[in-house]
């Protein structure tokens, strides 16, 4: 589930969240040993020589009826906020195409193509037509993706994230598919990752990318942005259960079709991962921040700031596991050029052969660059579940509460932006398995909205029933 619109330019980017969340981002290993090998890819049922392949086509159609009640009720339609843009009946029909591809092309050399299609169609106009265009990603490395090793004991990634989508957005940035604005965009990143064995346990890793955000919709041309960063990376394997780091990384960002002021980036960092036990593994992180600000009025022009933050995963059993993050750092804002913030992620979860729960918490605080801007808190947990109730028929539900609160420093009259509000929701449904590629879904979802401006407040009932089918080709 994302949670926040995150911009390229995040000056943690490529290791922050993913190596905290995630106990396989360095696996003990020095990040030369984390390249793709070259090898087929178990997905593959299509091959043509040194060309491997998968394809799936999916369709979807049904019903579903919205109900939405509240003083609120005007601020959301009125105002375009949501993805729904009024009550009632609709028949939504979605058609999507998933494919992966990989072309071995020598004996270090090979690539990884991913790209999934969706379009979405209302006919009776209770919601936007969308359609998506992404590369389904996996861990900080992008689906569109090229391993290279030119010489011994040097590998490198080119790669390239690319994603057309509509995203609903809150004042914050924040992803809010319950009220925020109507957000369509194109984002590509494309990047060169490299790492030189200097010895048995010394790596030298290097990188650089472009990322760069288009807004399609008119009122948001201060997104469009362009940042380029680059790092440079030592690692030494103290043992075989222990790798420390030091980092370097560089990161500006500006603005295309706005006068908006640039903002530069630089951060340094001594790193830390291990593996405490045979189940758990930790990292650490401790460095400095520094960013600078041209041509504002409205924003401190130079920020410095510590940086810090910790992880740790636990397999409490083969099919339960548990872990926290949490970090403080320097990054570019939503409205403002630069932004300190502070987050916290607490989740456990159950994999099991046919039954799955998710129990997740977070926490973050942001402190604005811009005078005019004030800082928030945001609070979201939820529960996400499926069990099976008998062969062939799942139970299926989440709950997720978000509590947003905002400091009272600066005089504003979005209410988003200057009162407290919280929004619960419920869903609940079952999944009939009628074949292997046939499934029929039946749900009902309640959204609950309420803050210190009864212009926030609404309740929102959605009823679904939809027949999926998805086949491999």
């Amino acid at each position: 589930m994302r949670t926040q619109h995150l911009h390229p330019c995040i000056v943690i980017g490529v290791f922050l969240l993913p190596v905290l969340l995630s106990s396989s981002a360095w696996a003990q290993n020095l990040r030369y040993d984390n390249h793709r090998e070259v090898a087929v890819p178990e997905y593959a049922t299509i091959q043509l020589g040194p060309f491997h392949s998968s394809w799936a086509v999916l369709l979807s159609g049904g019903y579903r009826y919205v109900n939405t009640t509240g003083a609120g009720t005007d601020f959301l339609f009125s105002g375009s906020r949501g993805r729904l843009r009024e009550d009632g009946p609709d028949f939504p029909i979605i058609i999507g195409l998933d494919t992966r591809n990989y072309l071995v092309i020598g004996p270090h050399t090979d690539l990884d193509v991913s790209v999934g299609i969706r379009y979405e169609y209302y006919p009776l106009d209770t919601q936007d037509d969308e359609f998506r265009v992404f590369l389904p990603g996996e861990g900080i490395n992008a689906n569109l993706s090229m391993e290279i090793s030119p010489v011994p004991y040097l590998r490198m990634r080119l790669w390239d994230g690319f994603g057309w989508q509509t995203d609903y957005i809150d004042t914050r940035g924040i992803e809010d598919r319950y009220g925020g604005q109507r957000f369509e965009n194109i984002s590509n990143t494309i990047g060169l990752d490299g790492d030189l064995l200097l010895a048995e346990r010394h790596n030298l890793g290097f990188g650089g990318s472009r990322a760069d955000l288009w807004a399609l919709d008119d009122g948001w041309e201060e997104q469009s942005r362009v940042t380029l960063s680059g790092h440079l990376l030592y690692e030494y394997e103290l043992a075989e259960y222990m790798i420390v780091g030091l980092r370097a990384g560089l990161s500006e960002t500006d603005y295309t079709e706005s006068d908006r002021p640039t903002s530069l980036i630089n951060n340094y960092r001594l790193m830390l991962d291990t593996r405490l036990t045979e189940q758990t593994s930790a990292s650490v992180f401790v460095g400095q921040a520094n960013g600078t600000i041209s041509g504002s009025e409205n924003s401190i022009e130079e920020i410095s700031t510590e940086i810090y933050g910790a992880g740790l995963q636990t397999h409490l059993s083969p099919k339960l596991q548990h872990g926290f993050s949490f970090a403080h750092g320097l990054r570019t804002g939503y409205t403002s050029s630069l932004e300190e913030f502070d987050l916290f992620r607490y989740d456990i979860r159950w994999t099991g052969d046919v039954s799955q729960w998710n129990l997740y918490t977070g926490w973050q605080a942001r402190d604005p660059s811009a005078t005019n801007s004030n800082g928030y808190t945001d609070w979201t947990s939820g529960l996400l579940f499926e069990v099976p109730l008998v062969p062939a028929v799942s139970l299926v539900g989440s709950i997720r509460y978000n509590e947003r609160s905002n400091d009272e420093e600066a005089a504003v009259l979005d209410p988003e932006l200057s009162g407290d509000y919280a929004t619960m929701a419920y869903k609940l449904g079952t999944v009939l398995s009628l074949t292997d590629e046939l499934k029929l879904t039946a749900s009902a979802e309640r959204i609950e909205r309420n803050g210190d401006n009864d212009e926030l407040d609404y309740t929102r009932d959605i009823l679904s029933i939809m027949l999926t089918c998805r086949h491999e080709l």
